[in-house]
Formats: structure tokens, C-alpha cells, sequence
């Protein structure tokens, strides 16, 4: 169930607990998705989530053992649901008259985009590399955290965000990639990396700040 052969202990529970917090994440997702009928994860992201977990949950197999894939598959379950509310609410981001009127047809054809950049991204880089998806899931990350501060700015309305969420996400994050400064050694990593990591704090920072203000 648990791969102790390639991974310390440390290791495990670093990312183990950093992926739970993901969990947390979604949850909180959710529930702003059914208080405020508006889903707070950018949309463009959305679609690549639900490729990069349908991908790590079905296709490729996580060599961090079996806990660790029904953890995927637990995100990937989770995120149908943030998806069915995309369809539902994502015009609630989307400033273009006509692409608000067609968000169901955008989200499927960004899931059709994102499929064979992500399989074949994967299949030739990733996978052979890290195993358990390190190089496209912080890529992904990067634009996650990225869209959150810019269309958290955009909207200029905080209360349609979830403030556990932001910290969730951080923290999160945030242990992943302590688990990738032990495990990995590869500098384009751990870049991106440091580079989430300081993206996430942008956010909980404005976040924070507007919260004082209220």
C-alpha cells in the first residue's frame, strides 16, 4: 500500500499530508460552490485537473503505492463535482458575453485540449521522471495559483472566495514541496516550486489584508 522502498518515511508523510489539505481544498471548493453558486478555482484550471487526476488515477500508476492512487482518485471523484459546477456557474468569471453563454461546450472542448498535452507531456516527461506526476502537477499549480490572485483582483469581490481554501491550498502546496526539496534534486522543479510557494503567499496576503479590512 505504502512504497518504503524509494521513499522515507518523512517523505511520505510530508506529501501524504500535503495532498490531504488538497482534500480539504476541494471540500471547501464545494461547499463555496453550493453557498454561493460560484466555483472560486479558475476554470481554465479546472479542466486541466480534472485530465492531470483522471490521468494519475487511471493511466499512469503512482509508484508511491496504493493509499497514495486511491488519494488521486479521491481528488479525481471530488473534482467531478467541481466540473458539473463549473458548467453550472462558470460564466460567474467569464467577462465575454459569448463565452458565458457557452461554458458547458468550453469546458468540454478544454478537457478535449488538455488531454493529449497532458497524456503525452506525461508519458515523455513526467512519468519516467518523478513517478507520481511532480513536473505536470506544479506546472498546473503555477497557473492555479497565478489565475486565483488575478481573478481574485479582477472580481474585486473576496467574499465569494474561501478563506480556509486559501490556506489549505498554501500549506498544502507548500508540504509537496518540501517532499520535492528531500526527494528530487532537479533545479526546473524545485524552482517551480519556489515559484508556487511565492505565488501562494501573493494570495493569502491580499487575501489577509482584505480580510482586516472588512
Amino acid at each position: 500500500m505504502i512504497n518504503q522502498h524509494d521513499y522515507t518515511n518523512l517523505e511520505l508523510i510530508t506529501f501524504g499530508t500535503g495532498c490531504f489539505l488538497w482534500v480539504v481544498v476541494y471540500f471547501f471548493t464545494l461547499r463555496n460552490i453550493q453557498r454561493h453558486q460560484f466555483v472560486e478555482i479558475p476554470i481554465v484550471t479546472i479542466w486541466g485537473n480534472i485530465v492531470w487526476e483522471f490521468l494519475w488515477s487511471w493511466v499512469f500508476v503512482p509508484d508511491m503505492g496504493s493509499l497514495f492512487m486511491w488519494g488521486y482518485r479521491v481528488w479525481f471523484f471530488m473534482d467531478c463535482f467541481i466540473v458539473y459546477g463549473a458548467i453550472r456557474y462558470g460564466k460567474k468569471q467569464i467577462s465575454i458575453p459569448i463565452l458565458r453563454q457557452h461554458v458547458g461546450l468550453l469546458t468540454g472542448l478544454g478537457i478535449l485540449c488538455w488531454l493529449p498535452l497532458l497524456y503525452y507531456y506525461i508519458a515523455v516527461y513526467d512519468a519516467p521522471l518523478s513517478h507520481m506526476g511532480a513536473y505536470s502537477g506544479y506546472l498546473l499549480n503555477i497557473l492555479i495559483s497565478a489565475l486565483y490572485i488575478t481573478q481574485a483582483l479582477r472580481l474585486n469581490n473576496w467574499t465569494l472566495f474561501s478563506y480556509p481554501t486559501a490556506w489549505c491550498k498554501g500549506i498544502g502546496t507548500l508540504l509537496i514541496s518540501v517532499f520535492c526539496f528531500l526527494h528530487f534534486t532537479d533545479p526546473f522543479l524545485l524552482s517551480m516550486c519556489v515559484v508556487t510557494a511565492i505565488l501562494d503567499g501573493v494570495y493569502i496576503v491580499l487575501f489577509t489584508r482584505q480580510s482586516t479590512r472588512a
